[in-house]
């Protein structure tokens, strides 16, 4: 009798049910013990050794849990050291406009001060070279842009 007040409420009821007794979700230890052993067919020995079985392999199923939870961890941890070493890690730090940085070209003023102004923005904002004058050409006007592309032709 002493082994089944050791003994925790979820396998108390799994015990029940395994007798073929109805039991609620919801009783309290006492009445599942009460219930138990006030069976017709109790037996001490088979309820113990039954108690051992559900106790054994509730463990067993949380043993497989852990061990699943453990492969997917470092499934995980792999995964994250793989894109690292890639150098494909996404950037977390979002790119910042260069339109909204830098006002439009004034045709009135110098286009060599608004060049360096334009260059320090834009290493600040980490945009790669390739990339520098798509960014610009939306910033000068239309003529000048038109006039380079005669130009480049």
């Amino acid at each position: 009798m002493s082994f089944l007040s050791r003994a925790r409420k979820v396998d108390l009821i799994t015990l029940a049910e395994e007798l073929g007794l109805t039991v609620e979700p919801n009783a309290k230890v006492y009445v599942l013990l009460k219930l138990i052993t006030n069976n017709k067919n109790y037996d001490e020995n088979c309820t113990k050794d039954c108690l051992e079985v559900i106790t054994n392999e509730l463990l067993e199923q949380r043993k497989d849990e852990q061990e699943k939870r453990e492969y997917e961890l470092t499934k995980l941890e792999l995964e994250s050291k793989a894109t690292l070493s890639d150098g494909n890690v996404p950037s977390t730090v979002p790119k910042l406009n260069p339109m909204k940085l830098m006002p439009r070209y004034d045709v009135e003023s110098d286009i060599s001060v608004y060049l360096s102004l334009f260059e320090r923005q834009i290493i600040r904002i980490a945009i790669s070279q390739n990339d520098w004058v798509t960014h610009l050409l939306p910033l000068l006007p239309l003529d000048i842009v038109n006039s380079d592309s005669k130009i480049m032709l």
